[in-house]
């Protein structure tokens, strides 16, 4: 295998993991940044579980805080990509690759804009109605939407050995939200459904990025993202009313991140802007485009993955929210699945070379 293909069968679905992966910090940082007056610093121990602990916070839960908080990473991190974006030298570069999309690349661009918008605040949401884990867990069914726009919209049809690693991905995910849905609770099951809504919109993204990688490079898709979901956001954020004091009044509070046990406080603008950059943002949507690049899109869909295997981990470490031992079964299983992802690449790359040979 020559160094340009084994950068396509097994670098790029290792970055795409890699790249999502950074994101498993996200949840102690942003988790207290969706309630108002939120107090990591309250637990109550599962009587069913003397090891397990959940945080109980005595919250005002504003509508339009967490779309506001979305608007406001969106507009950070327009500003840092533009800022990239002529430190580079490459707006020229920009107009140019623009210059040359057709109908289908705006509709993707369109698209892909309100996904990146829209899917981190129905997420937000999610984590201010349960645990951000099992959020994070449903979000993650995502890999079988990406799959289904894939075949679609892109007529990809991946082998038998990725239909196999799907099944076995979909039982580890069926370990980890089996339980979570005997709760009866009301709260849980909002969460559930607006993690699968963010799961939508993120899952299509990974097609619609896809189909844009192939007329723009990933630094620059990347400040388009961010350029078109700032501007969907700016007018959702108009609509729902969330252009109040209240809301303006966010970004002077000071939340409590990561947990009880190391309690750092940090201010809400700061705290926007290292999610933006660090974790949920920039640096690693960067990396995401430039993995995708060299993997198909199904096979990146899966690769991310490996967000909520670590987020698992991170968010009990921190926040102290833990997994039955089913969950923690269903998690190995994924983690199993993800570390496979090469591979399956790699045969998926070498049974099309196979093909066109023998056509």
């Amino acid at each position: 295998m020559d160094p340009q293909e084994q950068k396509e069968v097994i670098i790029g679905p290792a970055i795409v993991a890699g790249a999502n992966a950074m994101r498993a910090l996200d949840a102690p940082v942003r988790y207290p940044l969706t309630l108002k007056n939120f107090d990591l610093m309250i637990q109550r121990q599962v009587a069913s579980d003397p090891i397990r602990y959940i945080y109980v916070p005595d919250p005002v839960l504003v509508p339009s805080r967490s779309i506001f908080i979305v608007l406001i990473e969106h507009l950070i991190g327009t500003i840092l990509v533009l800022l990239l974006l002529f430190s580079r030298k490459a707006s020229s570069t920009l107009k140019s690759q623009i210059s040359t999309f057709d109908r289908r690349d705006w509709i993707s661009f369109f698209l892909m804009s309100a996904g990146s918008g829209l899917g981190l605040f129905f997420f937000m949401i999610a984590f201010s109605h349960g645990s951000p884990t099992i959020a994070i867990l449903l979000q993650k069914s995502q890999p079988f939407i990406t799959l289904l726009f894939a075949m679609v919209v892109l007529q990809e049809r991946p082998s038998k050995w990725f239909y196999f690693s799907l099944l076995v991905a979909i039982f580890g995910i069926y370990l980890m939200i089996f339980e979570t849905f005997g709760s009866g609770s009301t709260d849980e099951l909002m969460a559930a459904v607006f993690s699968l809504v963010a799961a939508i919109f993120w899952g299509s993204n990974t097609v619609w990025g896809r189909i844009l990688t192939e007329k723009v490079d990933y630094w620059n898709l990347t400040t388009l993202r961010y350029i078109g979901g700032s501007a969907i956001l700016i007018v959702v954020n108009l609509l729902v009313g969330a252009y109040n004091p209240d809301n303006f009044g966010v970004l002077s509070e000071t939340i409590i991140t990561f947990g009880s046990d190391f309690a750092i406080p940090i201010n809400a603008l700061v705290a926007i802007a290292l999610v933006t950059i660090f974790t949920g943002g920039i640096f690693p949507l960067a990396l995401y485009y430039y993995g995708l690049r060299w993997s198909r899109a199904s096979v990146g869909g899966i690769a991310e993955l490996a967000f909520p295997i670590l987020a698992i981990f991170v968010n009990f470490y921190f926040l102290g929210f833990g997994l039955t031992e089913m969950q923690i079964v269903g998690a190995i299983i994924l983690f199993i699945i993800v570390s496979l992802m090469s591979y399956i690449n790699k045969i998926e790359h070498e049974q099309s070379t196979i093909d066109t040979t023998s056509a």
